[in-house]
């Protein structure tokens, strides 16, 4: 049997109800060229059969699980893997998705070989739950100076569960009570504070789109709980404006995403598209540009005698 690295990070992962997916996000993590140190799930008092599942990965020597009697919150589960993790780096991730084989392996390198940076994400593949077929790809900004602009804006600048983090700052924050918005609260904090973010091009994760996931159950609270963190931490102002066409844009988004009729998909694109212009703007521009700048760099190298 082949003895695979171990790096040192853990992986930290909240679990309410995902018994029907734990195996594939579990064999993910198995599969994985590089072994984490700790891999700390926290069963937030799962009814379903989420406890038999984990029981039965108990031969996993790096696996930790920590059972909530009753449903304590998404964010007490995190709170807890955070407070009984002890890696140098620490990962998040959510028991219905998976991730890449290369995922922590290419994380950890990154990070050891820059070590200004203090959180670091990766775009994600989207997959429709019930197929298993991609989707789209995200496209997150990759530098710090423009993830900070995004988190400004009152939006993502990572995708939270391809967050890979320095232990000694993920531990140093805590999310708090209120869900959703959890994930913009605790990085725009860290954005503010002057921690260094980073994202990798490549989509080291797949995200599974379902009608339990959070990215199918948009509420215009969620959106105006996102945007009220916003104003408390950047002093700020939003207009009620503002947040209904961010939500706008999102749930017609969404809806692109999980229509499975190729005329309803780009209708919906489009209404998402009329709602917030810029965020497609850049979607199209960006591979424009990286395939302009490979024809350059074709071009400049023919000519090198």
């Amino acid at each position: 049997m082949t003895v695979k690295p171990k790096a040192d990070v853990s992986v930290i992962v909240p679990n309410f109800n995902n018994g029907m997916y734990l195996n594939d996000f579990l064999q993910s993590i198995l599969h994985s060229t590089f072994e984490p140190c700790e891999l700390i799930i926290v069963d937030d008092g799962s009814t379903d059969n989420s406890v038999n599942i984990l029981e039965s990965f108990a031969w996993v020597e790096y696996l930790k699980v920590i059972r909530f009697e009753k449903n304590r919150g998404l964010t007490a589960a995190l709170n807890a893997a955070l407070e009984n993790s002890h890696g140098k780096y620490i990962m998040r991730a959510d028991p219905d998705d998976m991730l890449m084989p290369g995922k922590i392996e290419t994380q950890t390198q990154f990070m050891e070989a820059n070590p200004e940076v203090d959180v670091l994400g990766c775009n994600v593949i989207y997959f429709d739950g019930k197929t298993g077929k991609n989707i789209n790809i995200s496209n997150f900004p990759l530098s710090s100076s423009k993830i900070f602009d995004t988190y400004f804006r009152g939006e993502h600048g990572i995708q939270h569960p391809t967050a890979f983090v320095k232990g000694e700052v993920y531990r140093k924050y805590r999310y708090q009570e209120i869900f959703p918005g959890e994930d913009y609260e605790i990085f725009a904090r860290m954005v503010k504070d002057g921690c260094r973010f980073a994202n990798l091009a490549q989509p080291l994760y797949r995200m599974r789109v379902h009608p339990g996931s959070s990215t199918s159950n948009l509420k215009i609270s969620f959106i105006g709980n996102t945007f009220k963190f916003r104003d408390r931490i950047f002093g700020t102002k939003t207009s009620k404006v503002k947040i209904l066409f961010y939500y706008l844009h999102i749930l017609f988004y969404r809806k692109f995403q999980n229509s499975s009729n190729i005329i309803l998909k780009y209708f919906f694109l489009t209404l998402s598209a009329v709602f917030y212009p810029q965020k497609l703007l850049k979607r199209i521009s960006t591979p424009v540009k990286n395939m302009l700048l490979s024809c350059q760099n074709f071009i400049t190298g023919s000519r090198r005698p």
